[in-house]
């Protein structure tokens, strides 16, 4: 009887442990918060500004980077909420808004625009 006892807490330790593992695998490469001040958040920031500016053919400044967070790869993503300055149109003053970007640096450190959009970046107060 103790020999089948055993058993069955050995099996119940070995599912938790396998159960424990595979939330645990679940969580990593999800993006983490990181400093805006980090040199290669503002590296990536300024890479974003200068991606879109090429790709609009618009005059782009980054004003200030308000959140960032980093999601480990095979290199980074590094997904940022910016405030921008972009040039307007014709007969139309510059505008200051808020985007999320997501910049890839790949591990030769070479970057990659793959997103930006227009955003709150998930603020609900709307006096940023």
């Amino acid at each position: 009887m103790n020999k089948r006892l055993f058993s069955i807490m050995l099996s119940i330790g070995v599912f938790m442990t396998l159960a424990v593992s595979a939330a645990s695998a679940q969580k990593v490469g999800g993006y983490k918060e990181v400093s805006a001040s980090d040199a290669a958040v503002q590296a990536a920031a300024e890479f974003a500004v200068n991606a879109q500016a090429e790709k609009t053919e618009k005059e782009i400044s980054l004003v200030d980077v308000i959140k960032a967070e980093r999601q480990v790869v095979a290199g980074s993503n590094y997904r940022l909420c910016l405030k921008v300055t972009s040039q307007g149109e014709v007969g139309e003053a510059d505008a200051t808004h808020f985007v999320q970007a997501v910049v890839y640096v790949d591990l030769k450190g070479n970057r990659k625009l793959s997103s930006w959009v227009i955003s709150d970046c998930g603020e609900e107060d709307g006096d940023q």
